[in-house]
């Protein structure tokens, strides 16, 4: 039975398919978090930084970047322990705002055309923007709990307003909400856990382990905390 990742943990959105069709999408900046208890996704913002929601805080922590799949190696897999994690100063586990923490790798990544870093928002995106929303899905022949497959689609950021109308858009200060539209452009796999919003190809807003409503995703806004970043992130 493949492993399902926790909606109160771990995702943004879960996406069912009828379709046996499955393709790998390019997203290099994905970085999948392993540890013994629960996995999760973060994203690779320099050559030995990983930026992650800060609930993802997990024990035995190893961090895989490249190619996912345990059957068919291409030489880009790459597995890099930890040597420092760095959650926001005012996030706590049991009231779950400014869901953010960086990893420091204890050594620098090796580019490829499967494993690159992403640049981060300069600025807030307007409403309205589609941006593309990347996670991880796990191939037909997997049956390890352990996801293998990038995947994304396509969906439009909500204003402001629209996000406050909705439960958890008022209870999470910097929120960024997500529409999920009904059709979607690409078929996924039995489960996708959508983790990152990407905006003119910037990482706008990773996911805080919550799901609203049935079609909306609420993600942390990344554009609020890039001072913190890029201190936290700076060569000493």
């Amino acid at each position: 039975m493949k492993f399902i990742f926790c909606l109160s943990v771990l995702v943004g959105a879960f996406f069912f398919t009828h379709s046996s069709v499955q393709k790998e999408d390019h997203a290099p900046y994905l970085a999948y978090l392993k540890s013994h208890f629960n996995p999760c996704v973060g994203v690779l913002i320099k050559k030995n930084w990983v930026l992650a929601p800060a609930h993802c805080y997990l024990t035995n922590l190893k961090v895989l970047l490249g190619n996912f799949r345990i059957r068919v190696k291409d030489g880009t897999e790459q597995t890099i322990s930890p040597i420092n994690i760095i959650r926001y100063w005012n996030f706590t586990d049991s009231y779950p705002q400014d869901d953010l923490m960086l990893i420091k790798l204890a050594k620098s990544a090796n580019f490829s055309h499967k494993v690159q870093p992403l640049a981060l928002a300069t600025s807030n995106v307007r409403p309205g923007t589609v941006c593309l929303l990347s996670g991880l899905d796990w191939s037909h022949d997997n049956n390890g709990r352990h996801p293998d497959l990038r995947q994304t689609l396509e969906a439009p950021v909500m204003s402001d307003k629209e996000c406050q109308t909705t439960e958890q858009g008022r209870s999470h200060r910097n929120a960024l909400c997500v529409k999920f539209v009904k059709v979607f452009s690409r078929i996924f796999g039995e489960y996708v856990a959508v983790a990152t919003v990407i905006c003119k190809n910037k990482l706008q807003g990773i996911e805080v382990g919550h799901f609203m409503g049935g079609d909306v995703g609420i993600y942390t806004n990344v554009y609020k905390y890039i001072t913190w970043i890029e201190n936290t992130t700076k060569d000493k």
